[in-house]
């Protein structure tokens, strides 16, 4: 990505004196704000009492961002990451993702998109400190040296605060090129490791969005249809009516709202609500003819080429293997479920929710409300989990639509049962795979054909609410879908670009439509792709009578990524030499423009796999919170191995089955492994952390279980 620092640092200006830097990532223009509050063109301010404050623009939700902010600022800033204060900004233009074109926290990319950016930021504001800071000495630039928020001599005889040359520095023009410190100076990059959430987390000031808005504002729940699409006909609600604390019962898109004065009296009334839906016209889904969909997609031959190398070789000149694996819907199940506060105030609106798009949540809100844009403030919270589900806001038009409807602040929560049984899932995947290996061992000829539903289709679809004009007819829309379809890359991610050396590679892709809601969940599609293909890699590695490892080294550039975190782990692992009693199993994988390799080991109990050990090796770059990279590791693979041994949502007579933690269960701390992660040491520029420790895991456990029991499951969840 190419940022001028023209697009990047709007404007320098004095707001009540101070000192404040502009962010302007896309170009978009926008108006300062006035001194009591900070606006997008004031993204970083220096009080003239020293405060330094930044508004944060990407979510926090657990991955550590606001801390890796914060530490690149820091770092040119000459100050400690917790000098800074952080305030969630609102919603503009300016803060827009510049790969996906929305303010959003997604795609493992915050980190690495402003690596540069905050770093000039800071920078910016370091050189018109010292310049100021000159002009009011008489010294020398020379003569001067800044830390811990002071710029002084080096007897001391002069010292100024920031905040006494904020203002100074405010008057000054914007320098039109500043330098970088170089690696060698860094004190906060590579070594912060303190994070910045972890006491108001801890101590219990945080707030989430469960906790914000208005005190006095009344709770609602959703009565929802049992199976998806399935509207309102009529309902009665006369008895839940007569229940205490019962305030109002109204009808929205989604369903029956029932609203209350805390949160048990509104489900307890709901449990009251008898209501007639209106009856699927389409044959109710169910998983067997998921399956069955999926199977005969594979048997078809309708398949978009996706990639296409080298040449196959003659028919019957190799020994082939054909196999199939295949993965299931997933729910999200984060901690903290669905919720939205909103509260309308005559022709404007305020909505309190922790969320990935906070753009998206305000659109959503103006549908559902009528209400401009920019008459609605979000104010984005702390999230309790988000894993790709809180990017799609329909918690918030929901909230909205009952706001509206009963005329006062609404707190709209949803139940855990709520929350998985009408997630945006994570699409099932079926695919099939046919090698051909020469007589020496060497993959002659790698051929690969998946089917699934395109999360794309459903993403423009889910999206369009808040995107897209309400004039824009719904057969526009769905076309935009059926041609996102065909150029979806998060179905084939991680299979299409498959690191190998093989001497023939070619993916074919095939949608299979479902009336079910499709959404991004961790790593999207190298979640699925990940274990296909370095489950099958392993199989092949198996064909040949070869180590795990060594097969994969063997046809891996020599150079590569792949190969420094494949013999990393090997070390990291003590590979080869696993316990009596214990069995190893390994995966590398690409996502997010990282590179991790892991290995899982287990022992057996009960013929039962138990998890014993966990490594891991990730290459990302520049490690800015090298204890914040390891968490999102150690993270990254426990959601990967409780998706490989529990993770299934399945459907019968068009409704999800499992509600809660009993039926949708993932691991738990005791089943959990002692990991170590390793970072491989690199002054790149840093890459994505929050997904890439999630793709192996599952093929590493299963090629694990294979070692252990010589039975190769290719079915997720595992099944012994």
């Amino acid at each position: 990505m190419n940022l001028s620092r023209r697009d990047f640092l709007r404007n320098v200006s004095v707001i009540g004196g101070g000192l404040t830097l502009g962010f302007h990532l896309q170009g978009y223009a926008s108006a300062l704000g006035d001194d009591a509050e900070l606006a997008p063109d004031a993204f970083l301010k220096i009080t003239p009492g020293g405060d330094i404050i930044v508004q944060v623009h990407k979510t926090e939700m657990g991955q550590g961002t606001v801390t890796g902010m914060l530490s690149l600022i820091a770092e040119e800033l000459e100050v400690a990451p917790d000098q800074i204060r952080y305030e969630m900004a609102h919603v503009d233009d300016a803060f827009r993702d510049p790969e996906y074109y929305l303010q959003i926290t997604g795609g493992s990319n915050a980190i690495r998109v402003l690596y540069e950016p905050l770093r000039q930021t800071g920078a910016t504001a370091m050189a018109m400190l010292m310049a100021a800071a000159v002009g009011r000495s008489g010294h020398p630039e020379q003569e001067l040296h800044a830390g811990d928020g002071v710029i002084a001599t080096a007897d001391g005889s002069i010292s100024y605060s920031y905040g006494e040359l904020a203002s100074a520095a405010a008057a000054l023009p914007v320098p039109s090129k500043v330098a970088l410190k170089n690696a060698s100076r860094f004190n906060v990059i590579g070594q912060q490791n303190q994070r910045l959430d972890n006491q108001p987390k801890v101590e219990g000031s945080a707030n989430f969005g469960i906790d914000a808005g208005p005190a006095d504002a009344l709770v609602a729940v959703v009565v929802r249809p049992p199976i998806a699409h399935g509207p309102v006909t009529s309902f009665d609600a006369s008895e839940a009516r007569k229940l205490n604390g019962v305030k109002h019962i109204v009808q929205i898109d989604s369903g029956v709202a029932v609203v209350a004065t805390n949160y048990w009296r509104a489900r307890k009334a709901a449990e009251k609500v008898t209501i007639q839906w209106q009856q699927s016209e389409s044959p109710l889904v169910d998983s067997a003819s998921i399956e069955q969909a999926l199977s005969e997609a594979l048997d078809g031959d309708d398949f978009a080429t996706v990639r296409d190398d080298g040449k196959p070789p003659a028919s019957g000149a190799a020994d082939q293997i054909e196999v199939e694996y295949s993965a299931p819907f997933l729910a999200h199940a984060t901690m903290e479920p669905m919720n939205a506060t909103v509260a309308i105030n005559g022709d404007s609106a305020d909505v309190w929710v922790g969320v990935q798009a906070p753009d998206l949540a305000r659109s959503f809100a103006s549908k559902a409300l009528g209400i401009d844009d920019d008459k609605i403030t979000v104010h984005n919270q702390f999230l309790g989990g988000g894993f790709g589900r809180r990017a799609i806001p329909d918690n918030v038009f929901e909230a909205a639509q009952i706001a509206r409807a009963v005329g006062e602040p609404v707190r709209l929560v949803w139940s855990r049962e709520d929350d998985t049984r009408h997630d945006y899932f994570r699409p099932p995947m079926k695919t099939r795979f046919r090698a051909r290996l020469g007589s020496n061992g060497e993959v002659l000829s790698w051929e690969n054909w998946l089917a699934g539903p395109s999360l794309m289709q459903h993403n423009v679809q889910n999206m369009s609410v808040g995107i897209l004009p309400s004039w824009i007819p719904d057969f526009l829309i769905d076309f935009g879908a059926d041609m996102a379809a065909k150029k979806d890359g998060s179905a084939t991610e991680g299979l299409k670009d498959i690191p190998y050396a093989f001497d023939h590679i070619y993916m074919g892709y095939r949608n299979v439509e479902t009336p079910v809601r499709l959404g991004a969940w961790r790593s999207v599609g190298h979640s699925h792709n990940g274990f296909f293909a370095e489950s099958f890699v392993d199989e092949l590695a198996v064909a040949v009578g070869e180590d795990p490892i060594a097969f994969r080294r063997r046809h891996l550039p020599a150079d590569s990524r792949h190969r420094q975190v494949l013999d990393t782990v090997e070390k990291l692992s003590n590979w080869g030499n696993a316990p009596q009693g214990h069995y190893q199993g390994v995966a590398v994988h690409e996502s997010f423009h990282s590179v991790v390799a892991e290995v899982v080991e287990i022992s057996m109990t009960n013929g039962k796999p138990r998890l014993e050990k966990g490594y891991v090796a990730v290459h990302c770059g520049r490690a800015v919170n090298p204890d914040i990279v390891r968490q999102q590791m150690e993270g990254g693979m426990l959601f990967g191995l409780s998706a490989a041994l529990y993770g299934e949502v399945t459907f019968k007579d068009g409704a999800a089955v499992q509600g809660n933690f009993h039926d949708y269960p993932t691991l738990r701390m005791s089943e959990a492994p002692e990991i170590a992660v390793t970072i491989v040491e690199s002054d790149a520029p840093p890459t994505g952390v929050g997904e890439p420790g999630t793709p192996p895991a599952p093929a590493a456990l299963g090629n694990a279980i294979y070692a252990a029991t010589g039975q190769r499951l290719r079915d997720l969840p595992f099944r012994l």
